[in-house]
């Protein structure tokens, strides 16, 4: 009878150990999964904030006019945003090892910015030095430009705006790296 009580005993602690690393191995996974999904949903923030550096010129935004019509404006930057673009964008490649100018691709980091100006088009911007990039603002950033008198009201015709095209080709993400990976910039003059 002492050996049956003891047995029963002996049975019911290992029950209960069981059942202590079934609950052990049951939290450990559910922390598990939480800790996956919340350092997912930080790289997913962080790969929205890099991209957003380089979206803000991308599209077009929505306002309402006096009539109480929605009015879609293309987003238009300037020549500083496009240097300003450039600098991001060599910063960031040099943050990733490449010290070459290199064409964007869907696997790489590497992040391209072109310009197409009126009378040529300028490849790897991203890849200009300070000098070149100084001498890019003063060819089509209007600086120099001898105001009258006269012409202080029309001050906004003299600038030059840029864009970039919804068309597909002049915005892209990298298919794997899902970064943005190629932007061009392209003058209009109607904006």
């Amino acid at each position: 009878m002492e050996n049956a009580s003891k047995a029963l005993i002996m049975g019911a602690e290992i029950l209960v150990g069981v059942m202590i690393i079934s609950i052990g191995v049951y939290l450990f996974q559910l922390l598990g999964n939480y800790s996956a999904e919340t350092t997912a949903k930080i790289t997913d923030a962080q790969l929205q904030q890099f991209n957003a550096q380089f979206t803000k010129y991308y599209g077009t935004t929505s306002s309402i006019d006096q009539n109480g019509n929605t009015v879609n404006q293309v987003i238009k930057c300037t020549m500083q945003d496009i240097v300003g673009v450039a600098n991001l964008a060599s910063m960031y490649n040099k943050q990733n090892g490449f010290e070459e100018v290199q064409e964007a691709s869907d696997t790489s980091y590497y992040i391209q910015v072109d310009v197409k100006l009126p009378n040529r088009t300028i490849k790897n911007v991203e890849g200009l030095t300070q000098e070149q990039l100084v001498d890019l603002l003063k060819d089509e950033g209007n600086y120099g430009i001898i105001i009258e008198p006269d012409d202080l009201d029309d001050l906004t015709a003299k600038t030059k705006y840029y864009k970039i095209s919804e068309n597909g080709k002049d915005f892209r993400y990298g298919a794997e790296t899902k970064r943005v990976n190629y932007i061009k910039f392209t003058y209009d003059e109607s904006l």
